[in-house]
């Protein structure tokens, strides 16, 4: 979009005072700012499952989608990525939690902080760089991309993943951020907690641990809010709240046993559970596959070019040649795995996500409220895929090429 064009338009949907003469504790007018909130594991429903007056209140005053429709695989690196992206995993590279680079031979993992940090996984142009390529100050207390220097370039401010790190403090520190002065304030800030996912995956989507949880990050979303009251900011920022994916009841008698059909040697099992991807040794990719293509009721199984259209999960080289996924609620394990489970006791009673973004139990969640959206609206299910261009709207920046589509994203905003 011309950038006369979108100035035009940023003049028509953004009203005045969020834009000049409201200050924050910092000195000088507030520019379009916007806080992107991550609660990791909240499913669509979860607002209804225990006390959420906070989230309430800002759905009230501003615009939810009656769902959020993750990515495939709707796990938690691919989806963060796709949210500040606006492209599919297929597009982006994160196409997992563990990804394998035929092109190095290397593989990146969540827990593998020197591949994190290596630009060469991140593709695309999440949204911290394109503000901060055109003059903007960013922040993150964390999100998924952000220690690497993708393109160059990092948000001016930000925090290494620290999940002992308390979430009361994750939410003063963008605090603090806000009262900086107007030239280093932060237009863009993320923030991310990981309590009901971790309740989700220990306890089930069920359970009275998930329901303590959003009463938890509720909380944190209360104390951002108070903050800004405080500091006379609260109509002029604008709050996005999103998840990256939902949680679906799992136990250890809905298992597909891996190593009952093929032999494990023959493959490098990259991602597993309830998603399958194979890298199998040279010589044997007919083998495997033809040994796990109907093999189990409950298990879909793929060649890379022939995964479903709408997954968008066909040309990214680090895609496995091999690809599955599991029915919902039922798992994808090694023999070993389902041993100690159950030489552990935990043989039910837990949550797991990962599962086709169709099925209603991956939904997530996205909330948002501020001066540039829309108030006491509820739009239709809304793909993760469409938030970037929105914010790249609020902020007045020209977006980069995104698999978003611009119309869905103006039908979120004033």
């Amino acid at each position: 979009m011309p950038r006369v064009v979108l100035s035009l338009l940023l003049l028509l949907i953004w009203p005045g005072p969020a834009r000049t003469g409201q200050t924050g504790g910092g000195a000088g007018p507030v520019a379009p700012t916007v806080i992107l909130i991550s609660f990791d594991g909240w499913r669509w429903d979860y607002d209804t499952k225990a006390p959420a007056p906070n989230l309430r209140s800002l759905i009230a005053r501003g615009v939810r989608a009656e769902n959020l429709v993750p990515s495939f695989p709707s796990k938690t690196f691919p989806n963060h990525y796709t949210i500040v992206t606006g492209l599919y995993p297929g597009h982006h590279g994160i196409v997992g939690n563990a990804i394998r680079d035929p092109e190095t031979g290397r593989t990146c993992t969540r827990t593998a902080p020197r591949e994190l940090r290596d630009p060469m996984w991140w593709g695309g142009e999440p949204i911290w760089v394109t503000a901060e390529r055109q003059g903007q100050p960013t922040a993150s207390m964390f999100w998924v991309g952000t220690e690497a220097p993708i393109r160059g370039i990092q948000p001016r401010y930000w925090h290494p993943y620290d999940d002992s790190y308390p979430p009361n403090a994750r939410v003063d520190q963008v605090l603090r951020w806000l009262d900086l002065p107007a030239r280093e304030r932060p237009t863009f800030i993320t923030l991310y907690f990981s309590d009901v996912d971790s309740a989700g995956h220990e306890k089930g989507p069920e359970s009275a641990a998930v329901r303590e949880a959003i009463r938890r990050a509720d909380g944190y979303l209360g104390r951002l809010v108070r903050g800004l009251d405080r500091r006379g900011l609260t109509s002029a920022i604008n709050i996005v709240v999103v998840s990256d994916h939902g949680m679906a009841p799992v136990d250890a008698t809905r298992v597909v046993v891996l190593d009952d059909y093929i032999a494990l040697e023959d493959v490098d099992v990259v991602d597993l559970n309830p998603t399958v991807g194979l890298f199998p040794r040279r010589g044997r990719e007919e083998a495997v596959y033809g040994a796990l293509a109907g093999a189990h009721p409950r298990l879909s199984m793929y060649r890379r070019a022939q995964t479903p259209e709408q997954w968008h999960y066909r040309d990214h080289p680090r895609i496995p040649p091999i690809v599955g996924v599991a029915d919902e609620g039922w798992q994808v394990l090694r023999r070993s795995t389902l041993a100690a489970m159950k030489a552990r006791g935990l043989r039910g009673g837990s949550g797991q996500h990962g599962y086709d973004p169709m099925l209603m139990s991956m939904r997530g969640i996205f909330v948002a409220a501020g001066p540039a959206f829309r108030r006491g609206v509820t739009v239709p299910a809304l793909e993760n895929v469409h938030i970037y261009n929105a914010l790249a709207q609020i902020l007045g920046i020209t977006p980069a090429k995104n698999d978003g589509d611009i119309a869905v994203a103006r039908s979120l905003l004033r």
